[in-house]
């Protein structure tokens, strides 16, 4: 009787265990598919530790002195959405920031950059933050043609809520910082824009800067950069593989497009983000081409500042980088 129950005991003991590990594997499953299945997939495919996301510890005060209107629709164009920030007791008319969201051109959205929109908002802009649709399903120049699509909307809608078109920025972070680079060198190249076939919605005396945080900028280095999945990234993004062998993949190089005509420039990256070396080159064409430009770099610092550091708002890093960045859209603004 007694082998008996033992020999149940260790079936008992052998199929909990067996039925734990199936639970856990089927977690583990149902989390990944959580994970790629979000609105920012590319986070998952990103450097451990990084697009931290927190929000300045002011932020419950700076919701009470923001309005938000939600989702405008700014074309036809799939994903074409965009929200508006507004100072809610603004008496003259602000300037305009346009704001192209990160996620490796597949992932991300504009919800995710609400808190920064609310802070650079709360500072007296008129902030656009937009999505555009999204790769694979959606290629190049896609987004490019949609940032433009987004322009000429505020053109039209944007003294609506107190924005003054004369005073343009465009910004963006990561993916969304390339396509920033390189709306600001379609409104302020012609060759390339009539490369491109587009008539750029602003002229470039409406364009006074552009914030560039943690971007690439140069498509024929960025492989040496090895920032991970950028093969993956970028080949979804042309529908080439590899990508360096997209046709127009020159178009994606800012470095190219630069020239004395384009607007003054806010840079930043973390010391421990792969892209710094991405950011040292386009500093160096701006100089080439004696463009203004503002950058935060922390080389040598060792602070380890990873990628999309600036969104950390809770850190003091992030938020001297913040006040920095108003600095510059001040001076920029007059």
């Amino acid at each position: 009787m007694n082998r008996v129950r033992a020999k149940a005991k260790t079936w008992t003991q052998k199929n909990w265990i067996a039925s734990a590990s199936l639970v856990a594997l089927i977690f583990a499953v149902i989390i990944f598919e959580e994970i790629n299945a979000s609105s920012d997939a590319s986070a998952s495919l990103q450097l451990s530790g990084s697009a931290v996301f927190s929000p300045p510890p002011d932020i419950n005060e700076i919701t009470e002195r923001v309005k938000i209107i939600k989702n405008l629709s700014y074309s036809d164009s799939a994903n074409s959405f965009l929200d508006i920030y507004r100072p809610k007791n603004a008496t003259v008319s602000m300037p305009v920031i346009l704001w192209i969201h990160g996620g490796g051109y597949v992932g991300g959205s504009k919800d995710s950059r609400q808190d920064y929109a609310l802070a650079l908002a709360d500072a007296g802009y008129v902030v656009a933050n937009i999505d555009y649709a999204l790769a694979p399903e959606a290629l190049y120049p896609g987004p490019v043609l949609q940032a433009n699509q987004a322009l000429a909307y505020l053109q039209l809608h944007a003294a609506e809520y107190g924005g003054d078109m004369e005073r343009v920025f465009v910004g963006g972070d990561s993916a969304g910082a390339q396509i920033a680079s390189q709306v600001a060198a379609l409104v302020s190249n012609v060759e390339l824009a009539e490369t491109m076939a587009i008539q750029p919605a602003i002229a470039n005396s409406q364009l006074q800067g552009a914030l560039l945080l943690c971007g690439l900028y140069n498509l024929d280095t960025v492989r040496a950069t090895a920032f991970p999945n950028i093969d993956y990234f970028l080949s979804a993004y042309t529908g080439a593989e590899p990508f360096e062998s997209f046709p127009k993949i020159d178009e994606l190089s800012t470095v190219q497009h630069v020239s004395p005509e384009y607007p003054p420039v806010f840079i930043t990256v973390g010391d421990a983000d792969p892209f710094v070396s991405q950011s040292i080159e386009l500093v160096e064409v701006l100089k080439n081409n004696q463009v203004q430009f503002s950058s935060v770099f922390f080389e040598g610092t060792e602070k380890n500042l990873k990628h999309e550091y600036q969104y950390d708002l809770n850190t003091e890093d992030a938020q001297d980088t913040f006040k920095k960045t108003l600095q510059f859209l001040f001076v920029h603004s007059k």
